[in-house]
């Protein structure tokens, strides 16, 4: 930076009188403008002047002027040589020429400002800070002794403050700056007052800086034309270079580097209209407007930093968009602004500050597609010097997105991008510590979640590493301190051994354990140094700042730890005190992204010291804080799903726990959103899928069923009622805006197609396809907003407010089936209930199942499992189909072999009877049927939630061959299963028959599926169904093995209202949406039937194993084939709950088709009807189970009854 102080070397020209007028005449001469070139450098000028003044006597009139000469020259010689001596000199005479000029004299201010300039000169030589104590004191002189109408006053204070501003930089000391700005601020006002036009500018920062602020603001906010938009041809350079627009820029970074420091709102309210008024009176042609721009945008992220203004951030964006747009170059690799980063960058780095407030997935999106687009370039664009800074945004953004997705591939690209950084830095980089920090948290990111201790233990190192090479005087230093404390809090919370020791020895035992000890120790020890750091940063960070709030949030924190370890109350006291003053901070500063985890983390402490000490006033604590925390906006979902649970754990009171259970499920739906795809909301659901559990039983014990059914409901099979959503019928919409039904009809599509078809981004990807990926990221996340807008417009007509929200429990009851009723039944540790649905009953049944547990439903669950393996029909080995040899009904479209002798499975239906379905049908007054074929049996609609969906409610009973007769399920209601009472519903109240041109059934068997055991009976299956209904005239189509490929298998699902498979079938544990149907040419997988809106769907027959499996870590999503088809459109499925044998499925297929062709209406044509489908299968799998019994009688193997039971039970039937 170039200075002007506004000080010049003048003499007058005058011959002296004496004995030596003759020499000094000469010099005076010599000396002269017109002659200086001549004489200038060279040392005959200081001799003669030496000379001269040994020869004028010490009180004559020339004394001065010829002392100031010699300064001058040696200022020169000093400019040509390097030569420190001859700086020394003219500092020597120009303080002699001083002492004999009266402080009175008009030059005076001119000769002490020309001694201030040469101790500047000699500083930036020696960097000896004395030089510039000293120049600081003599400018301070020069100001102090220029009148106020002096037109050289402004320039002088503006050289003031520079040099003020500079010794800041030195020694850090915020007087200097805060002096700067106030002798910079005199200057502006001054440079504003000589313009007709900003006067009235100049007399609010006279008056005061919230006055000018108040007036800046005004004018920006007012819009119309006023001379202040004219103004800038008004403006005139000054000759010293303080001009106006410069003046302005430099207060308002002053300004926001004292906020910085101090953390004062005041200095970065004013720093921003300093900032806009420079932008406002700088045109668009001036050199200085990009900078002007980015001083503006900077300001606004560094407020929104402080006070989290929403409106601050999106200001900060269109800035810095019109600063890129003035540059007339789209490519921000040309970009470059002060610090080596570009424009764009601030654009994403914006876009990330908003993404905390607003918690919207499309800022994350715009983020980091910014920060991509400047990386993922071309190879000779990782030369550009702002490369590492970019990278450094996009591991950091990915990080963000890891939190938000838990998707690990995130996370690995987020380390493997800072690795790298780190490894490509020199050990002399100053931003090698800033890397080395942000590779530390995202190692401790990664033990969080996977648990390698190596992580943390090397985040450790890091933090350790960043901190020893950092400055004390660093503003950087607080934030590395507070990195290491939260890597040392993550490892003192390590209690794997601690956690495996209390199940192998017990609770009491492993407290008492020699290691636990040691490792509480070493917790403790962990926590202390983690406590003096956050302690430190605290002392170095100033009280006003905006992060000393979060600093106290972490300090308490790490006590609360300490306490749980070494259970001193000192420190839970110490929390409580210091988290006050945390939530006291945020409050002050309006912090919405914090305040609610702060009040959170209040509650907690309370909480835990209510725990220990019963105060009842620790006890109001938590709740007021954990309901201050949900009524604060919150930093996302998962977050404010967590502390509903807590206050609903916490409450007595039903309204409070009501209105806390509702906040946790509409947060948990919300959680899983649109704008994620299948895949991903799965990962996400079973970190909630317990939760509704928890509600419902709850909700039971306050006596509340319909709010247990609501829960149940709005909280399961949530990625089904999603989808259900999206192929909702429109006609209400269309009645009243056809073009909104299109548009929702159109974005529902586009929606469903981004959700199932993206497929999720992995390190070992090219950029280009990152990239890609990412660009389809950001197409879903704005298409989910498009839903969500057209949704509400929706909602705005009339009677459609509630359209597409969640059914309470009164529209649940108004549309039940007339022929049974829907049962939803739950287990949590708690307590275990059913609720009934019936027919003209105001609210549900509550039926309390008090002899059921959650620890025996899993181990009913559990003893199922393991024997459907021991007796092969679920599972593989060394990954080979194993069959029993010699047994031809043991070839099953699955696997698996092992003769048993326990009959667990007998113990297991007939707990399920006694404990769960007996009580219900016994509630509903449902007798046994005199006739249990009668095509009028009553129905009941299972509904199962968690791990009671994986147990076979329709077969529960009491088995046996000897003894009183044996008693089930198939002796009262034929059984169905439904996934969720809405997706029922739905299919009653759109009952309707299948239209003439698209019924009909169509047929595929695939015996000789490649790598799976051939299956002949399938064969057998098919011609003899295709017989059935060609004989009944029906419209059916056959096609076998090879002779179908996937594509034309969906192409005739959309041609055939109903479908029957005959072929292998698997269940993907791993990745649901991969199970798949077996075909000869290829899989048939649930994703791809999934996004198939068959619109004509009826039934659907899958002849195959494991179609209605479900996948255990989703239990409450009912993810399998059979619900896929469901979701498919179909209204009726029927599957299987594990591996069947080939010849049962032929004959259970046979009886299944025959009951629904004996009981076809008349004038049916050629119309295939599903309808009866729950009766007929109920029919052919008590012919089933009659066949198996008369076959072990005749063969005398009543040992095989379990076995014999595996056989018939499988087969379930879903849907309406």
């Amino acid at each position: 930076m170039v200075i002007s102080f506004g000080f010049t070397a003048e003499w007058e020209l005058g011959i002296p009188s004496g004995a030596d007028g003759a020499l000094a005449a000469h010099i005076n001469a010599c000396s002269c403008d017109a002659c200086r070139p001549g004489l200038c450098y060279t040392g005959n000028a200081i001799e003669m002047l030496q000379s001269a003044l040994q020869l004028t006597p010490s009180d004559h009139p020339s004394m001065t002027r010829c002392l100031l000469k010699l300064g001058a020259e040696h200022t020169r010689a000093f400019q040509e040589s390097q030569d420190l001596s001859h700086l020394d000199s003219a500092l020597s005479a120009i303080s002699n020429a001083l002492d004999l000029t009266a402080r009175s004299d008009p030059e005076f201010p001119k000769h002490l400002g020309n001694l201030a300039n040469i101790l500047v000169m000699r500083f930036n030589f020696t960097r000896d800070i004395s030089s510039l104590d000293e120049a600081i004191s003599k400018l301070r002189e020069v100001v102090e002794a220029t009148p106020e109408e002096d037109p050289r006053l402004p320039c002088r204070q503006n050289t003031l403050g520079h040099l003020l501003e500079l010794r800041f930089k030195k020694r850090g000391n915020l007087s200097d700056l805060s002096d700067s700005i106030d002798a910079r601020t005199k200057a502006s006002e001054a440079r504003l007052a000589h313009h007709t036009h900003l006067g009235f500018l100049a007399k609010g920062l006279r008056h005061s800086l919230q006055a000018f602020v108040q007036r800046v603001d005004a004018l920006v906010e007012d819009g119309k034309e006023t001379p202040l938009e004219r103004s800038t041809q008004e403006v005139d350079a000054d000759s010293c270079g303080c001009d106006t627009l410069s003046l302005l820029c430099t207060l308002g970074r002053l300004l926001h580097l004292r906020f910085q420091r101090a953390g004062a709102s005041s200095d970065i309210n004013s720093a921003i209209s300093f900032h806009r008024l420079s932008v406002r009176l700088a045109d668009e042609s001036h050199p200085g407007s990009e900078r002007f721009l980015d001083n503006l945008g900077r300001s606004l992220q560094s407020r929104f930093e402080h006070e989290e203004r929403l409106c601050d951030i999106e200001e900060a964006i269109s800035v810095y968009q019109k600063s890129a747009n003035a540059q007339h170059n789209p490519d921000c690799h040309g970009s470059k602004l002060q610090y080596g980063c570009c424009i764009m960058h601030r654009v994403g780095t914006c876009f990330m500050s908003k993404y905390t407030i607003t918690g919207d997935r499309a800022d994350l999106d715009e983020a980091i597609c910014t920060f991509q687009r400047m990386v993922y370039v071309d190879p000779g664009d990782v030369q550009h010097p702002c490369v590492a800074v970019w990278l450094h945004s996009l591991a950091r953004a990915f990080i963000v997105r890891f939190t938000l997705s838990r998707d690990p591939n995130d996370l690995s690209e987020a380390i493997s991008i800072q690795e790298s950084l780190v490894q490509q830095s020199r050990r002399d980089d100053r931003a090698l510590g800033q890397r080395l920090f942000t590779l530390s948290r995202m190692l401790c990111t990664r033990f969080c979640e996977f648990g390698d201790l190596e992580d943390v233990d090397q985040a450790i190192a890091l933090g350790r590493k960043t901190i020893e090479r950092n400055p004390e005087d660093s503003a950087e230093l607080p934030d590395f301190l507070e990195g290491l404390a939260i890597s040392l809090t993550h490892r003192a919370q390590d209690r794997a051994a601690f956690t495996e020791l209390k199940v192998l020895l017990g609770a009491e035992s492993a407290r008492q354990h020699t290691s636990i000890s040691m490792h509480q120790q070493q917790a403790i020890e962990y926590l202390t140094e983690a406590i003096g750091l956050i302690r430190k940063a605290i002392e170095l960070t100033p009280t006003g700042h905006w992060k000393v709030p979060g600093l106290f949030h972490n300090l308490a924190g790490c006590l609360h730890l300490r306490f749980e370890n070494a259970h001193a109350l000192q420190d839970i006291d110490e929390a409580l005190a210091v988290q006050g003053k945390a939530v006291e901070l945020a409050c002050e500063r309006d912090f919405r992204a914090n305040g609610g985890a702060y009040k959170a983390r209040l509650a907690e402490l309370f909480l835990c010291r209510y725990s220990h000490t019963s105060n009842d006033t620790d006890r109001e604590g938590m709740i007021d804080n954990y309901e201050g925390a949900l009524a604060s906006p919150p930093r996302t979902q998962e977050d404010r799903l967590v502390v509903a649970v807590r206050l609903a754990r916490s409450c007595s009171k039903a309204t409070q726990v009501i209105a806390a259970f509702d906040a946790a499920i509409d947060a948990a739906t919300l959680m899983i959103g649109l704008d994620q795809t299948i895949v991903q909301r799965y990962f996400h659901i079973h970190v909630i899928s317990q939760m509704p559990l928890e509600a419902a039983a709850v909700a039971c014990d306050h006596g509340r069923p319909d709010k247990a059914t609501e829960w149940l409901e709005q909280g399961r099979c949530l990625v089904w009622n999603q989808l259900n959503h999206l192929r909702t019928p429109l006609e209400t919409v269309r009645a009243y805006d056809p073009e909104l039904a299109r548009d929702l009809a159109d974005v529902s599509r586009r929606l469903e197609e981004a959700g199932s078809m993206r497929p999720l981004m992995n390190i070992y990807m090219s950029k280009a396809k990152k990239l890609s990926l990412d660009d389809k990221a950001r197409a879903h996340t704005k298409i989910s907003r498009q839903w969500e807008e057209l949704l509400a417009k929706a909602r705005a007509l009339p009677g459609l407010n509630s359209f597409l929200k969640p059914l309470p429990c009164i529209a649940l009851l108004e549309s039940l089936p007339s022929s049974g009723n829907i049962v939803i039944i739950t287990a949590h540790k708690s307590r275990c209930d059913a609720m009934a649905l019936v027919a003209n009953l105001g609210e549900p049944l509550h039926i309390p199942l008090p002899d059921l547990t959650i620890s025996k439903a899993r181990e009913y669950a559990a003893i199922m499992n393991k024997k459907l393996r021991a007796y092969g029909f679920r599972g593989q080995v060394g990954g080979k189909v194993m069959s029993n040899e010699g047994d031809e009904d043991a070839v099953g479209r699955g696997a698996g072999q092992y003769q048993g002798k326990d009959r667990n499975v007998l113990y297991v239906l007939k707990g399920l009877w006694i404990e769960v379905v007996k009580p219900i049908l016994d509630a509903l007054a449902i007798p046994k049927a005199d006739d249990p074929s009668a095509s009028t049996l009553h129905r009941m609609w299972w509904c199962p939630t968690g791990v009671l969906s994986f147990l076979p409610l329709h077969a529960a009973g009491v088995y046996s061959d000897v003894g009183p007769r044996s008693e089930c399920v198939l002796d009262y209601v034929a059984s169905s299963y439904t996934p969720s009472i809405s997706s029922l519903l739905e299919r009653v109240q759109n009952d309707r028959q299948v239209e003439e041109g698209v019924s009909g059934l169509f047929l595929t068997n695939q015996p000789n599926v490649r790598g799976q055991r051939p299956l002949a009976g399938t064969t057998k299956e098919v011609n003899s169904i295709h017989e059935i209904a060609t004989r009944q005239e029906i419209r059916v189509l056959k096609v076998e093995g090879s002779a179908l490929s996937t594509d034309d298998c969906l192409k005739y699902m959309e041609e055939y209202s109903s479908v029957h498979f005959a072929c292998h079938g698997l269940q993907s544990n791993n990745e649901p949406l991969k199970s798949q149907l077996r075909l000869e040419t290829g899989a048939l997988e649930l994703g791809a039937i999934m996004q198939k809106n068959l619109k004509y769907a009826d039934f659907a027959f899958l002849s195959a194993c494991e179609t209605s499996t479900g996948q255990e870590k989703l239990d409450n999503e009912v993810v399998h084939l059979a619900a896929g088809m469901l979701a498919a459109g179909y209204r009726r499925v029927v599957g299987t709950m594990w591996e069947i044998r080939d010849s049962h499925a032929v004959d259970v297929a046979n009886d299944f088709y025959g009951y629904l062709m004996d009981h076809r209406e008349d004038g049916s044509g050629s119309r295939f009807d599903g309808s009866r489908s729950a009766h007929a299968l109920h029919h052919a799998v008590r012919q089933l189970r009659a066949r198996i019994d008369d076959a072990r009688e005749v063969r005398g193997l009543p040992d095989e009854l379990e076995k014999s039971l595996l056989l018939w039970i499988p087969y379930v039937h879903y849907g309406y």
